[in-house]
């Protein structure tokens, strides 16, 4: 018996997405955001949607608060770096009261992913005990055991999760690339444990299922729907493939201050150039440039 392959293209993808769900997104800062798919949700005007990104997310999640998609964000913070300590559009958004925010930290993130990947009402945590954590953010409360305190963490479980990666086969086996430059796994597994509906991968290219077979350590996960993408987490890096580009994260973060301070026009601007008049991967990248990802290319020593 044959088996059936689990591609789709970007649009079909997106369509599996409505509003009000769950959304996780794979990334951590600058690393691996699903932008491609990012770009395509937005196109489709989706609302209310709750993101489960990061655990310290970035442009994934800031680009969608910033186009009015979220209602509500979990994560551990939203960041620029040194471009910028907090992103201007969760930051906007957070001090007009126009998104909820689940306080947490990196370990309480993951530790809400792995009670609903183990179908548990809740993991009793030591981490937070004593600090502020219970009283900015109700899920988690305080409790003791046996004489000794705990956070009680509940589950958090995604709807749909958006990953991307550097290679999947036809048949959604995902994986890393064999020059990998930074770390193998951020989050991508978490949320794939923890989503009760479809995990979907875009990737930076499918290879032949003999080559994932070759090299099975390389696999992140199997089973995912898979979109080929090229350039699909740009501006963020895919470890193997190509550095964040900063230059185009200093672009949006610009124009993401201009309208945290009152002016809109050139984050509108940017939507306009690089979501709204950008149908695909391939308009995506005449966008930025015909030869931007190349410069960023990472090679092996």
């Amino acid at each position: 018996m044959s088996r059936a392959e689990r591609v789709l293209a970007l649009s079909e993808a997106a369509a599996l997405a409505r509003d009000g769900m769950t959304i996780g997104l794979s990334g951590f800062s600058y690393q691996n955001p699903p932008m491609e798919m990012v770009r395509a949700l937005i196109r489709r005007r989706l609302k209310d949607l709750t993101l489960v990104s990061g655990p310290t997310a970035g442009i994934e999640t800031d680009l969608l608060i910033g186009a009015g998609c979220v209602r509500r964000v979990v994560t551990a913070g939203v960041v620029f770096e040194r471009l910028a300590p907090i992103a201007p559009a969760f930051r906007r958004a957070a001090e007009r009261g126009e998104i909820e925010v689940w306080e947490c930290d990196e370990c309480i993130w993951h530790l809400a992913l792995k009670a609903a990947a183990w179908g548990m009402p809740h993991i009793l945590w030591r981490g937070g005990v004593g600090s502020s954590l219970p009283e900015l953010n109700p899920d988690l409360r305080e409790v003791e055991e046996d004489g000794r305190r705990y956070l009680r963490v509940p589950p958090v479980q995604p709807d749909i999760v958006f990953l991307h990666a550097a290679e999947a086969d036809p048949f959604g086996n995902v994986r890393v690339a064999r020059e990998a430059y930074l770390g193998r796994s951020f989050s991508e597994r978490a949320l794939s444990l923890a989503c009760r509906g479809p995990v979907v991968a875009t990737v930076e290219r499918l290879v032949d299922p003999d080559d994932v077979t070759a090299a099975p350590e390389r696999t992140l996960l199997r089973g995912a729907l898979v979109v080929e993408a090229p350039g699909g987490a740009h501006p963020g890096g895919v470890s193997g493939r190509y550095v964040p580009d900063l230059e185009h994260c200093r672009e949006y973060v610009e124009a993401g201050e201009a309208r945290r301070r009152g002016d809109p026009v050139p984050f509108q601007r940017y939507l306009e150039r690089y979501v709204y008049g950008a149908e695909g991967p391939d308009d995506y990248l005449r966008a930025i440039g015909p030869d931007r990802l190349e410069r960023l290319a990472s090679r092996p020593a």
